[in-house]
Parts: C-alpha cells; structure tokens; sequence
C-alpha cells in the first residue's frame, strides 16, 4: 500500500518502458501478484486519497484496471466524490468494454450524483456520444440545464443542438429551453441555440446622463423669476 500511496508513478514508468501490457509478462508475475495484492488493500483503504490514487493509476495504465474489481459499484456508492469520477473516467476509457452499460450509468450520475465533479465527467461522456446516446441525453435536459454547475449546464446547452434536429425531441426541448431564455447565467446561450435574437440591454449610465440632461433644460412654459 505504501509502494501505492507514496509511489504513484512506479507503476506508470514501468509500463511506459516495457509496455502497456507488460504485466501480464511471465516475468513479471510476482510484481503482478504483490500489485493485486496490495490494490484489494487500498480499494478498501478508508482513506479516499488512497482509493483515488489506485483509480488514477489505472487510467493511465491499462493492464492496472483488471485488479480494480467491479467499477460501477464504486461510481455510484464510493464516499469521495473524487474517486466516484476518477471510476467513471476508468470505464469510459474501456467503453468499448462497457457500451451496453455506461450510458444508462452516465444518466444516473448526472441525475443523481450529488456532486459536480462526476457529474461533469458522465455529461462530457454522453456529448461525446450523444449521436448513439441521444435518449439518455433527452431524459437529462430538465435536470442538467438546471445544474449547479456551470460546466454542466453549457455542456447540456450544446447537445440542444442534437436534440433540436430529431423530431421526436424537438417540440419538448423548445419547451425546456424556452424557460431559461432569460437566466441570467445561460439565458444568451439558450437563446443562440434556439435561434432568437440577443437581448439588449440599455446602457445605464447613457440613461441616466439622458435623464439629467431632461431634467436640466429648460421650456418655453417655465417662468423664470429675476431679481
């Protein structure tokens, strides 16, 4: 565990020099066996920087991924918000392995989840998609469009877009974005996308010079006294 924690990039180096998939090399069984080893340790660590460390490996060495266990489990019930999205990056990169799966999984993060940081990586997953996923991209407008993150929320605004193309899609999706077209935070971009005009708004301090000056002139009715 202390070689995972301390010595992060060991692993990564390693397979950098010998490959991706050097540890499943003969020679490296016993590195292989003390790796899987000391990963089922970490994966239970009650430390979350721990948890995420191993997460984070593994996206970046594949062969690592294998020892992890089931992933789904740790995206939807890990306590660390930070180790629920670095186990969604994980899967997203072995998509071909999870393409039945992870878009129904992505949908349930972003509605779900209660913070921003996996919520962002499962939306950014389905707008890379969003032509084979475009279902679950529908199903997550009314809740995505009003995220609390901004990132979110623009992504969402931007697969609008595909939305507004399909049919079946179209008129309820106008009817979602029509709300927002005046939010103060998405309203230009909900506007863009639909094709309206920009509001524009008057310029405060020509309107109150304008005002000053109607107050200053003077009218034929008024009557002057002079002493």
């Amino acid at each position: 565990m202390v070689l995972i924690k301390e010595s992060p990039c060991l692993v990564e180096t390693i397979c950098n020099v010998r490959g991706a998939d050097c540890l499943n090399d003969p020679a490296m069984e016993n590195i292989r066996e003390r790796l899987a080893s000391e990963i089922a340790k970490a994966m239970r660590h009650s430390d979350w920087e721990v948890r995420d460390t191993v997460v984070e490996i593994a996206t970046a060495v594949p062969c690592f991924r294998s020892m992890l266990g089931p992933l789904p489990p740790l995206v939807r019930f890990d306590p660390s918000p930070y180790v629920r999205a670095a186990a969604l990056r994980c899967l997203i990169l072995d998509a071909h392995i999870h393409e039945k799966d992870l878009p129904q999984l992505c949908e349930s993060v972003v509605l779900l989840d209660a913070d921003a940081e996996p919520r962002l990586v499962a939306i950014r997953y389905l707008h890379k998609t969003v032509a084979t996923n475009i279902e679950h991209v529908f199903r997550i407008l009314p809740k995505a469009i009003e995220d609390t993150d901004g990132e979110v929320r623009a992504v969402m605004i931007e697969m609008c877009s595909t939305l507004l193309a399909v049919e079946e899609y179209a008129a309820e999706t106008v009817k979602e974005l029509q709300e927002w077209t005046e939010d103060s935070e998405i309203g230009a971009a909900v506007r863009a996308v639909l094709g309206e005009p920009p509001i524009v708004e008057p310029d405060p301090v020509g309107h109150i010079l304008a005002d000053m000056m109607n107050n200053l002139r003077i009218h034929f009715e008024d009557t002057i006294d002079c002493y």
